[in-house]
């Protein structure tokens, strides 16, 4: 029967033939060291109006409740990074990189996690003669997709709660597969932050009000993308309509010499809306919006709260 280790390395072969950039692998088990952190955080009410953090904590700290079955937890990333930038200009609207391309990352990267859970399953079955199950995730899921990541060694957690790679910063997609194997595990990796606190001092808003903590009450992702509601007269966004990059644009590890980029061309920016004025983003109509960004995350803002954010800015 083939050893774990071997048929781990090429399950590890098939995720990064498969185009994703690192792979880690860790033992299924109950998040213990960061649930009583998790627990306090939403318990002073850090999680804003993202209610559904509290409601499904069970399940985030407990992976048997999504996959009973599950044995070995893999983390991927996958690299949305491009070498575009915005114009530091008062009248440019800024839209998060995850976000500014012509996809959802959602739909791209399920699909090549798809078609690698199908090759994984041949993979385990043509080596051992087993049939397994595998389920995969992408950001929606009630799972610590950072947390496990973190655990196998894809990046540590970086003082902007981000998870950063020391070879290609934290620009990249997190991909999550459950599935009941037993494989050789990998390790976490040394935190080197070490004293550098410039994503800290970096936050406009001050939601990066202590080292690895986040207030999403102040933070300009939450208010661009995840309110609903009016944003709080005190909340700044610094031209952002759509999430936040600052913490992660001033980070030495995304500033490298030799930066590395995403393949997929899909993440470039829409040539359209790219460093294009506030004016011209205000006359986009509600039908032309739902033309243009019903495939990419912009989808998720709706009209009113897209005319509501270029209004602040």
């Amino acid at each position: 029967m083939i050893e774990s280790s071997t048929l781990t390395k090429k399950i590890k072969s098939l995720c990064i033939n498969a185009g994703f950039s690192a792979v880690g692998v860790s033992k299924a088990e109950i998040i213990t060291d960061e649930s009583d952190y998790f627990l306090t955080w939403l318990s002073e009410g850090r999680n804003a109006g993202m209610e559904w953090l509290k409601t499904t904590y069970h399940q985030r700290i407990n992976p048997f409740k999504i996959f009973p079955e599950v044995k070995s937890i893999i983390s991927l990333a996958y690299i949305y990074n491009t070498p575009f930038k915005h114009k530091e200009q008062k009248n440019i609207p800024k839209i998060s990189k995850h976000a500014w391309g012509n996809v959802d990352y959602h739909k791209v990267i399920k699909r090549i996690l798809k078609e690698l859970c199908i090759k994984i399953n041949f993979l385990v079955k043509n080596q051992t003669n087993k049939t397994i199950t595998t389920v995969y995730f992408v950001d929606t899921a009630p799972i610590m997709e950072k947390y496990w990541a973190i655990k196998s060694g894809v990046g540590w957690r970086g003082k902007n709660t981000i998870v950063i790679n020391p070879q290609f910063g934290s620009f990249f997609f997190i991909g999550t597969i459950f599935l009941n194997l037993e494989l050789e595990y990998d390790t976490a990796i040394d935190n080197i932050c070490n004293e550098c606190d410039i994503c800290l001092k970096s936050c406009p808003t001050g939601a990066l009000y202590n080292e690895y903590n986040l207030d999403a009450n102040r933070c300009i992702s939450y208010h661009t993308i995840e309110n609903k509601n009016e944003i709080p007269d005190n909340i700044n966004l610094h031209n952002w309509i759509y999430g936040c990059d600052i913490c992660q644009n001033v980070c030495p590890y995304n500033n490298v010499k030799k930066t590395i980029y995403s393949q997929n061309k899909d993440f470039n920016p829409k040539n359209k809306f790219f460093n294009k004025s506030k004016d011209l983003y205000l006359n986009v109509t509600e039908e032309e919006f739902h033309n243009e960004f019903s495939n990419s995350p912009l989808s998720r803002l709706k009209f009113q709260n897209w005319i509501r954010n270029l209004r602040r800015i």
